[in-house]
């Protein structure tokens, strides 16, 4: 049995599972994989602050590579096919046309296949929960090429979900990034029965759930009439949030409105994707 209080001194101290260590903003005791400006950014950004003024401050401490030679070719950004604003609302009209039951299913052609052997510009990043009955692709009534996914149980991030996304919006262009949820989640379902009724869960499993209880904490005290949905809600909010101050790269596209971090939930039964912005 897992008291109430063990998990919330592990959730205090940090040491409940990696992904808390950077929720909290501890910063890794591994070296940086990142670029050199992203390493600058992140160094300029370590305090995380969380006004703009601070956050504009830090940035423009900032300062651009301006010897080309000095940039190796991994680091050259790839244009951005479309905005922020543009990908979500493409996301939306997706989804708009599944939950209408008029979603294609067409597979791509091999000409498509063999194009996107060469290289990928997906216009947006999903960070989901590992559900097989949500599949962004299909919620999202995308292809191959469009998406770039990342899925745990949860819909939580830990630092190797954390290098993927930034990866995605560094290196890929992806402007968007959704943090999506969905009804009925297994996972945080757990995360609230251990929160509240101190069910036993052991190794890794508990290590999954650690991560969604302070949203489940979070939202039981708002004495909703349903604690898990609820907490479903606040998990993918929480997440987004952190994920906007968890790394130098993604506050620097977020500063200059080239990236946009929100979150949404999927309700299993209409097949509609409620999104927080």
């Amino acid at each position: 049995m897992v008291s109430r209080r063990l998990l919330l001194g592990a959730l205090a101290s940090g040491l409940a599972a990696p992904a808390l260590a950077w929720a909290e903003g501890d910063s890794p005791a591994t070296p940086s994989v990142l670029t050199r400006k992203g390493r600058r950014t992140r160094r300029a950004l370590k305090s995380q602050p969380t006004d703009k003024a601070a956050l504009d401050k830090a940035l423009a401490q900032v300062k651009p590579l301006e010897d080309p030679n000095a940039v190796e070719p991994a680091e050259v950004h790839p244009p951005q096919l479309v905005s922020p604003d543009e990908a979500l609302g493409r996301l939306k009209q997706g989804n708009a046309i599944f939950a209408r039951g008029g979603a294609s299913i067409m597979l791509p052609t091999t000409v498509r296949i063999a194009e996107l052997s060469k290289g990928q510009k997906p216009f947006a990043v999903i960070v989901g929960c590992s559900d097989s009955r949500v599949g962004p692709e299909l919620v999202f009534d995308c292809n191959l090429g469009e998406l770039f996914v990342v899925r745990v149980a949860g819909s939580t991030v830990s630092q190797e979900g954390l290098g993927s996304i930034v990866y995605a919006v560094e290196h890929l262009g992806a402007p968007l990034v959704v943090v999506l949820g969905h009804s009925k989640c297994g996972a945080v379902g757990a995360a609230v029965d251990v929160a509240t009724k101190h069910s036993d869960l052991h190794g890794a499993l508990l290590n999954m759930v650690l991560p969604i209880i302070p949203a489940v904490l979070e939202a039981e005290e708002k004495h909703p009439a349903d604690l898990q949905d609820a907490a479903i809600r606040q998990n993918v909010r929480d997440v987004a949030a952190r994920l906007k101050v968890a790394d130098g790269v993604l506050a620097e596209k977020l500063a200059e409105g080239r990236l946009k971090i929100v979150s949404a939930t999927y309700d299993l039964a209409s097949g509609l994707v409620a999104f927080d912005a």
